[in-house]
């Protein structure tokens, strides 16, 4: 696996995270599949915003060396609290013709940057740490003639 090709996969990660939450606490709780039903239907103002963040994320970080994935990594949370914050304004306002107060928005702005780090921290710990366990791009087009379009 290409350093690259985690950090795309790393992408998934907290999505994975809350599905595995949603289900846990559901469990010890012992709520219904409605409870489930009911939380992923209003988890849509932050899913869908996200899902189309990662996907631009994705396609950004394709064939990607180590260096630039780094800076990439410090960035995109920021970009993720004000690409959320923008979405949740669109959608409040298609479906309510009002914004919330500036101050509110900020405030949103701010947990979901501080949200996307914290859910940074793992991926890329494990890709600092076992940085030289996964190939580069450069070295798998050296090693196997594929080019860098070929290269994930």
């Amino acid at each position: 696996m290409t350093q690259s090709r985690f950090f795309q996969l790393s992408l998934l990660f907290p999505f994975v995270l809350w599905c595995i939450c949603l289900l846990l606490f559901s469990a010890l709780y012992k709520e219904g599949s409605a409870f489930i039903i009911n939380n992923l239907f209003n988890a849509f103002r932050v899913f869908v915003p996200y899902l189309v963040f990662a996907a631009i994320v994705w396609k950004l970080a394709s064939n990607k060396p180590y260096r630039l994935l780094i800076p990439l990594a410090a960035v995109i949370p920021i970009v993720w609290g004000v690409f959320f914050t923008l979405f949740y304004m669109l959608i409040s306002y298609a479906a309510e013709r009002n914004v919330d107060p500036w101050h509110v928005l900020l405030i949103m702005a701010f947990w979901a940057t501080v949200v996307a780090y914290l859910a940074e921290v793992i991926p890329f710990l494990v890709l600092t740490i076992f940085r030289e366990d996964f190939k580069s791009c450069e070295e798998i087009h050296q090693l196997e003639g594929a080019t860098l379009d070929q290269c994930s």
